[in-house]
């Protein structure tokens, strides 16, 4: 799957298409757009959108901005879909003093990828692509 870049930003930021359930229960009707940050920890959804997914809530916890501070968060427990695979259970962040989703390495460390910054695409690599990968590393 290949993905361009989202160009609302600047310059464009990785992105994915994603769908976002409750566990074990079905998907959103629509896909949601997710910036990809390999810096975020934990992947953030806003709260509104979680709270219509009618997910568990886990725990309180603080998110830490990138300068430090702290605001008060919910983690709650969503199954994420990303061209056609499925990721049971995967912690989110409630944030609702966002309206955007962010994919943190929770999600992304499951997901072999290519982030082309000079063609502004993300591609999602197939099973063959990552074996041949691997194979010319030597693993």
């Amino acid at each position: 799957m290949t993905t361009p870049y989202n160009r609302d930003y600047d310059p464009p930021a990785p992105a994915l298409q994603i769908h976002l359930g409750a566990p074990g229960g079905p998907f959103a009707t629509e896909p949601f757009a997710a910036l990809i940050d390999t810096g975020a920890d934990m992947t953030i959804v806003p709260k509104e959108i979680v709270l219509t997914l009618h997910a568990p809530a886990l725990a309180k916890a603080h998110l830490h901005s990138p300068w430090g501070e702290p605001h008060p968060i919910v983690i709650y427990l969503v199954d994420i879909g990303i061209d056609g695979a499925r990721f049971v259970g995967i912690e989110v962040a409630a944030d609702e003093t966002t309206d955007e989703i962010t994919l943190g390495r929770n999600v992304l460390n499951k997901l072999p990828m290519f982030l082309d910054g000079p063609a502004r695409v993300t591609d999602l690599l197939n099973d063959a692509t990552v074996q041949r990968l691997r194979s010319a590393r030597g693993r």
